[in-house]
């Protein structure tokens, strides 16, 4: 459990620098996030966030972590749309509210509305729902 916690909180450390990068311009921002690994796993959000929405992203890092941490071709993303130099990946895959989407560079899955069902209640079948999803993208 300590290890877990420990891990989890590297990413969030982790997510946390990324973010804080500034890309030299919009299009090769978006094409560093892509080509950093065959599949992401974004989580958009903006500046205010329910209980649920946190909850969506605590639940993707958790089973990022725990399924995908040694897979080099899986990444997990977190992206705040509300900050302009976020737009252009926001519009790439019609964010207006917070949303995961699983990713590759010529397709996507958008499982938002699963994640918000199931979060709260049924976290394991959320983990299991990214799983089955990015493992579908990687073959």
């Amino acid at each position: 459990m300590k290890k877990l916690l420990v891990l989890f909180f590297a990413a969030i450390m982790l997510s946390a620098c990324q973010t804080g990068q500034k890309p030299e311009s919009k299009e090769s921002g978006e094409q560093d996030l892509l080509s950093q690994a065959d599949v992401t796993v974004f989580y958009f959000h903006g500046k205010q966030r329910c209980v649920t929405c946190l909850t969506v992203q605590e639940v993707t890092q958790q089973a990022m972590i725990e399924r995908f941490a040694k897979n080099k071709d899986v990444q997990f993303v977190e992206i705040d749309f509300s900050i302009p130099e976020n737009e252009p990946l926001a519009e790439k895959y019609e964010i207006v509210f917070s949303s995961l989407i699983v990713a590759t560079p010529e397709s996507y899955v958008d499982i938002t509305e699963q994640a918000f069902d199931l979060a709260m209640s049924k976290p394991e079948e959320l983990k299991d729902l990214i799983e089955k999803e990015v493992k579908t993208l990687l073959n």
